[in-house]
């Protein structure tokens, strides 16, 4: 432990001795002391949260991300009236936002239930427990960086809008980052929960989406204070869990045209199919013990797609999906190059939060029985309503110029990667590993 002091006050030391010595090479004043330790407090203090989350990101991918998906593969394909496989998109993150709300407003076996899911033991300490929801909290936060400004980007900018913790969470992150061939990638995400009376004037999906962004978030948010006053008058919560992400892949929109997409042996539709070819590398790696290659694409410093295309069928890739198996993945992917086609597309899932989590242990909070002593001594209050909507768009980039990089001369023909049959895709924080998005594409004009 002193050694390890020992180490932090050096690495403090060697950080101050860095902006000091670069405040007076570029001829301006040093910070006030009492600045700059604040950032380096906030510095140190982020990368705990960082930490604390990164201890919980298997158990939270495990549970809220593979498991749940393979139950959603298997119960839409074993439904009786189900001729084939559907697509299948929901937010791992969403839903960890939505536990942890509740398991603030919860008490007894509904948090219990709510914490476990979300990787916190029955015997974790409440510092424990707060740690973990503050770091979740925090990651919807730095995903709001501007990050249009690095990279020499799009300039696109950042917001984030967070209000009533206890009540619900509203985020919005607008980001880019520049690549390497003068096509910007980049992304806009919307995250929004929220626990409102029923009764009360309640935001659907619809007009989550169509709200403009600049408006204030009181119209869509609801403060503790104000629920608990709403409860005089009704027993029956509602829990909104809305994800909007529209990913901007690193394809140039000048090359996108019509193509056949196959979603099984005996069916064709047209999809727009974007293109990138081989003038710039990409990571990516073919598993053989899933028999599916796997193209890395980043979306900005912060979010990034595997994007995973299977040799044949999709049952194997499937079949082998795990936390280690993603971890392998990343842990693999080599620079490349190939030519790239991936279909432009906008899909639109609706799931309710007790189909998506009663194998997850998470059942009382649903329950006639649900105890919400963390928010009101009634013995009354029922959740009757918890929807799940993600919608994800696909899109390619706009190219800043028409200048190319100087690359090599290459004779030979260039591997050729085509998304034109079923597919899966996981988004993710690169920091934490977390998985923002996952799902399958088995046609990607059934919006």
């Amino acid at each position: 432990m002193a050694r390890q002091e020992v180490m932090m006050s050096f690495v403090y030391s060697f950080i101050v001795l860095a902006l000091l010595t670069g405040f007076i090479a570029d001829g301006s004043g040093a910070p006030k002391p009492e600045k700059l330790f604040r950032r380096l407090l906030r510095k140190d203090r982020e990368v705990k949260q960082q930490e604390q989350l990164q201890l919980h990101t298997s158990a939270l991918n495990t549970a809220l991300a593979f498991d749940l998906y393979r139950d959603l593969a298997t119960r839409t394909t074993a439904e009786p009236d189900v001729q084939q496989q559907h697509n299948v998109l929901f937010s791992p993150l969403g839903l960890a936002s939505a536990l942890a709300l509740l398991s603030q407003v919860s008490g007894s076996e509904s948090r219990s239930q709510a914490l476990k899911a979300l990787g916190l033991e029955a015997n974790s300490t409440e510092q424990s427990v707060e740690a973990t929801i503050s770091a979740l909290t925090d990651l919807q936060r730095s995903l709001t960086l501007q990050e249009g400004r690095s990279g020499g980007g799009t300039g696109a900018t950042a917001r984030v809008e967070l209000e009533g913790v206890n009540a619900g969470n509203r985020t919005v992150v607008d980001d880019g980052a520049g690549t390497e061939d003068g096509i910007h990638a980049g992304g806009h995400l919307r995250m929004w929960n929220s626990l409102q009376v029923d009764g009360k004037p309640s935001t659907d999906y619809d007009s989550f989406l169509s709200r403009p962004e600049h408006a204030g978030p009181s119209a869509f948010n609801i403060s503790l204070e104000t629920l608990t006053k709403d409860l005089k008058a009704s027993d029956k919560l509602i829990l909104n869990n809305y994800v909007y992400f529209k990913g901007r892949q690193p394809f140039d929109q000048r090359h996108t045209v019509p193509r056949s997409f196959q979603p099984n042996a005996t069916a064709s539709v047209e999809v727009s199919m974007m293109f990138r070819d081989d003038s710039s590398e990409v990571m990516m790696l073919y598993d053989t013990n899933c028999s599916a290659t796997v193209v890395r694409l980043a979306h900005s410093k912060h979010l990034a797609s595997l994007l995973l295309l299977p040799k044949a069928e999709l049952q194997p890739l499937e079949d082998c999906l795990s936390d280690s198996r993603m971890s392998f993945w990343l842990r693999n992917l080599k620079p490349g190059r190939a030519e790239i086609r991936f279909p432009k597309f906008r899909l639109r899932k609706s799931y309710t939060l007790k189909n998506l989590l009663r194998n997850s242990g998470v059942s009382s909070v649903f329950s006639d029985t649900a105890d919400f002593s963390g928010l009101s001594s009634k013995k009354t209050l029922q959740l009757i309503k918890a929807p799940h909507v993600v919608t994800l768009e696909v899109e390619e980039s706009k190219s800043v110029d028409g200048r190319r990089p100087d690359i090599m001369l290459d004779f030979s023909v260039p591997q050729r990667i085509t998304f034109d049959r079923p597919f899966m895709l996981i988004i993710y924080d690169q920091l934490t590993g977390l998985v923002l998005i996952m799902g399958r594409v088995i046609d990607p004009t059934d919006v």
